[in-house]
């Protein structure tokens, strides 16, 4: 072991478990970044296959069994690389984690949760926090949605209605609370703080009781807590005598920062390191090999030096790649070769909502079975040098809601490899 084995570059959720993993493996792993990842922005789910094929609207219902037909229909597909064992061993390996810090996650790669989104659609995951899992939407027992006056950016009469028009009896209630509305302002950040406060869930409770009425279950926005939810998860639930569920609404994701957290100190407690604010602006390569990373720095561009690299930047929704006016697709970093369209006009296709997606979000760094960069035709680039998560080729992940399984599975295989 030496002090410098493992740059990744990128703390999304496919960096954060590429650390994670090495360090278990007793390598020294640093992870940069510009700014924290997706994590902070998505729901804090894993999904891992929500709608397959392209142009089906109809939610995948076991990941695990579309899974075998979408690796033979696309074999360069991640998942197709990646292969369903270590798949499940990455899934198995984020709840055992997960667990063991309070925070359990549900699920498996056999069935998809359908849970509620912000505006009252169905929602296919594959892992959620025991926090959202009582949302279920396979379940018709009615709900009541609470929202709070001073949060701006969570409207359950929106999601109720469209539940209920869906077949899910939902009703929603406004809080307007003393304590809230002493302050200028509340935020997720802050709603998530102070309902880690005793007598503020119990401010919660008293003017919640004379709502419940017929409700067999309640919503909340995902503001329950950020060090202690399962803790605040579970005196609700006690507090209001029936199950209760959390909501993902607009970032930041209070979800996903407590599944950053939980990475980030495991990475930490195995000698590794996590620093945003260090952007990569540039590299040093030789003889097949990456040799230095340059971040900024106030006097001059600062090397790192590491026997191996991990891009994990994420794709052109992550910053990691990018476009420009001459049509051209661009890898920020190494500036690899990327599998693209050729021409402009085939970005997109008419219909802003096309079920099909739009081809230039499958653009991405082509790799071979390793998750090696190579030119398109099976030549490796740069023999120290991985790549994981949405920075890859051919998936669409978004369209296909396989964002973080494809970070998850990718990450774990890379951090496993090194």
């Amino acid at each position: 072991m030496t002090e410098n084995d493992v740059l990744i570059i990128g703390a999304g959720l496919a960096g954060l478990t590429t650390a994670w993993q090495a360090s278990i493996r007793g390598k020294k792993a640093k992870v940069i970044a510009k700014g924290w990842g997706a994590t902070h922005w998505h729901a804090g789910c894993v999904d891992v296959l929500g709608y397959w094929p392209a142009g089906s609207d109809t939610a995948v219902t076991n990941p695990a069994q579309t899974l075998a037909q979408l690796s033979g229909a696309n074999p360069q597909h991640p998942y197709a690389l990646l292969g369903l064992e270590r798949l499940h061993q990455a899934v198995e390996s984020l709840k055992q984690l997960c667990t063991a810090a309070g925070y359990p996650l549900q699920g498996s790669l056999e069935k998809n949760w359908l849970l509620p989104s912000a505006v009252g659609t169905f929602r296919p995951t594959c892992l959620a926090p025991a926090t959202m899992t009582a949302g279920d939407l396979s379940d018709p027992a009615p709900m009541l949605l609470v929202g709070f006056k001073q949060l701006a950016d969570f409207f359950p009469n929106l999601a109720a209605d469209n539940l209920t028009y869906q077949g899910i009896p939902a009703r929603h209630v406004m809080l307007d609370l003393p304590t809230l509305a002493q302050r200028n302002f509340t935020t997720a950040v802050i709603l998530a703080r102070l309902m880690e406060q005793s007598h503020f869930r119990a401010e919660v409770v008293q003017n919640l009781r004379p709502h419940l009425k017929e409700a067999a279950r309640v919503g909340f926005p995902a503001v329950l807590g950020l060090q202690t939810a399962t803790d605040v998860h579970q005196d609700l639930q006690k507090q209001l005598g029936r199950p209760v569920f959390e909501m993902p609404g607009l970032p930041p994701s209070i979800a996903g920062m407590r599944l950053h957290n939980i990475l980030k100190s495991a990475i930490e407690a195995n000698g590794g390191r996590v620093f945003d604010g260090l952007e990569a602006v540039g590299v040093d390569l030789a003889a097949g090999q990456v040799t230095a990373v340059y971040t900024q720095s106030a006097a001059r561009d600062h090397a790192h030096r590491y026997q191996t690299y991990v891009l994990a930047t994420g794709g052109l929704l992550g910053g990691g790649i990018t476009t420009n006016h001459t049509g051209a697709v661009c890898e920020v970093i190494f500036s690899l070769p990327l599998h693209a369209p050729e021409n402009q006009q085939t970005w997109f296709h008419r219909d802003f909502m096309d079920s099909r997606g739009h081809p230039i979000y499958r653009s991405g760094v082509t790799v071979n079975g390793d998750f090696q960069p190579t030119n398109g035709n099976g030549r490796v680039l740069y023999q120290n040098l991985y790549a994981a998560g949405t920075t890859l080729a051919h998936c669409e992940v978004i369209h296909e809601r396989s964002f973080e399984g494809v970070a998850l599975g990718t990450g774990y295989a890379v951090g496993q490899m090194l």
